[in-house]
């Protein structure tokens, strides 16, 4: 697993640091209670004015890619939209 943890310095104290650090290496010190968090409720809908069709979160993913996000200007469209906004669809 890898995470990146951004620490402002001038806002987290050292101790706060260290904590932070430690709960991500140390497995039982973590929250036996605690969840993951999943928002099933966001909706994500092509970005073409003449569509607005409901898309899924993996389209959104491959539109957002670092590879892809020139290619779509940023934007999220349906696969079917993604032929006329940024070439061929994967």
């Amino acid at each position: 697993m890898k995470v990146f943890v951004e620490i402002d310095t001038e806002k987290n104290s050292y101790e706060d640091t260290i904590t932070v650090v430690n709960k991500l290496y140390n497995k039982k010190d973590l929250d036996k209670n605690q969840t993951k968090l999943e928002d099933n409720t966001k909706k994500y809908f092509c970005n073409n004015p003449d569509c607005k069709k409901e898309i899924t979160k993996d389209v959104v993913a491959f539109c957002l890619h670092e590879d892809n996000r020139s290619r779509f200007n940023g934007k999220v469209y349906c696969r079917e939209c993604q032929k006329n906004y940024g070439g061929a669809s994967a």
